[in-house]
């Protein structure tokens, strides 16, 4: 069970159907490709999987628990990273962090730990101190990725992670999720640029209009 797997999971809106009874899987130490065009379904699979949009039909699981029936245990081994970020102003890279380790209820000495080996990881240490919003692009990227990571997640889903990085940050971003890879974290990284992917990745979903092309 320790994987995580799509089952016939569909999504409509009105008469839409973003997703269509779309099948696969990923597992631990895996880093899953998951292409298509921009309104393919990839963000909409990548919500209902994080557990924040319902599916209209389907389920998923993920490490055995499901999304439709134990969302809770679900979101405790899981880490989003969405394809915008969402900081706070006047906030520094350390206060961001340290304020969703307490959201994970981690205190004291703990917090104090995880929350370094966070910065260390992402290569963050030495700009902990700073506002969010004087960050790159890149940066930014790199502190969502490390609020993703407090609750030391089996499985992360990265919703276009490499968009509008310049060329060295997506080499960076590309050493990081391969880091993370050997942790054996299960990868779902989601594009629509092809070569983009397959420096990261050892497996791939394509996926277009909503269904599973290869």
């Amino acid at each position: 069970m320790s994987e995580v797997k799509i089952k016939k999971l569909r999504k409509e809106f009105n008469n839409l159907t973003a997703v269509d009874d779309i099948e696969f899987s990923f597992f631990p130490g895996q880093v899953h490709g998951f292409i298509g065009p921009n309104g393919a379904g990839k963000t909409t699979t990548m919500r209902i999987l994080a557990t924040l949009d319902l599916a209209t039909s389907g389920d998923a699981t993920v490490m055995g628990h499901s999304i439709s029936e134990e969302p809770e245990q679900v979101r405790k081994r899981l880490g989003f990273v969405p394809d915008w970020f969402s900081g706070f102003k006047a906030t520094t890279v350390h206060e961001y962090l340290d304020f969703f380790a307490r959201a994970y209820e981690l205190k004291g000495r703990e917090r104090i730990i995880t929350v370094g080996e966070i910065e260390e990881f992402t290569g963050l240490t030495p700009l902990r101190e700073r506002l969010i919003t004087e960050l790159s692009r890149g940066m930014q990227q790199r502190v969502t990725l490390g609020r993703s990571l407090i609750n030391n997640p089996d499985v992360l889903l990265m919703d276009e992670p490499a968009a509008n990085l310049d060329p060295r940050a997506r080499i960076e971003l590309r050493e990081l999720v391969k880091a993370l890879a050997e942790r054996n974290k299960a990868i779902l990284i989601s594009s629509h640029i092809l070569p983009e992917l397959s420096e990261m990745c050892d497996s791939v979903t394509i996926i277009d209009q909503g269904k599973i092309l290869a």
